[in-house]
C-alpha cells in the first residue's frame, strides 16, 4: 500500500471515520454529522525535497464550494519512511480550507490551475471564506498574467513555422 494511503487511513481513524467514504477528487475521508464534511490529508515525506506540493485543483475547489453548505478541511502530515513502516512526525489540527493563508500558497499551471503550497504552512484563524477568496482572486490574477506571458512567448517561437 502506498505511504500516503496508509497515512490517510490512520488519520481518518483518529476522526472516527474511514478513508474509503469519499471520492479522491475532493477529500480522503468524511467527517460525519448533519452535513458530511470532506477532509483532504496532505502527507509529506521529510526525506524528500517536495517542492511546492499540490494542494487541490483550483477549479475543483471553486466548483465544490459553489454549492451552499459544502465545506472542506485539510490535515497536513510530515512523516518519515522506516524500513517496514511509516513514522508520523507531526500532523496539523483539522484546518478549514479558508484558514490556509495565501502567503504560503500559489496557483501554478496545470489545467485550470492547481493550488500549491509554495512556502511553509501558514494558518490564519481570523481569515473567513471571503478573505480566502479575495486572496485566491489575487493568486489567480498572477497565474493568468504568467500564462498570458508564456503564451506570447510560444506564439513568438512558432511564428515562422
Amino acid at each position: 500500500m502506498d505511504d500516503y494511503r496508509v497515512i490517510e487511513i490512520e488519520i481518518a481513524k483518529k476522526y472516527g471515520s474511514t478513508a474509503e467514504t469519499t471520492t479522491k477528487s475532493i477529500g480522503d475521508f468524511l467527517l460525519e454529522g448533519d452535513v458530511q464534511k470532506p477532509v483532504n490529508v496532505k502527507s509529506n515525506n521529510v526525506a524528500k525535497k517536495n517542492y511546492s506540493p499540490n494542494i487541490i485543483s483550483a477549479k475543483r475547489l471553486v466548483k465544490w464550494l459553489e454549492k451552499e453548505g459544502n465545506e472542506l478541511y485539510f490535515v497536513f502530515v510530515d512523516y518519515e519512511k522506516l524500513k517496514e513502516s511509516i513514522k508520523i512526525l507531526s500532523e496539523s489540527e483539522l484546518i478549514p480550507f479558508y484558514q490556509i493563508d495565501w502567503s504560503c500558497l500559489t496557483i501554478e499551471a496545470q489545467g485550470w490551475g492547481v493550488i500549491q503550497m509554495s512556502k511553509k504552512l501558514q494558518v490564519n484563524k481570523n481569515q473567513d471564506k471571503k478573505g480566502f477568496f479575495k486572496g485566491m482572486k489575487k493568486a489567480y490574477e498572477k497565474f493568468i498574467d504568467k500564462e498570458t506571458a508564456k503564451m506570447a512567448k510560444i506564439r513568438e517561437m512558432i511564428k515562422n513555422f
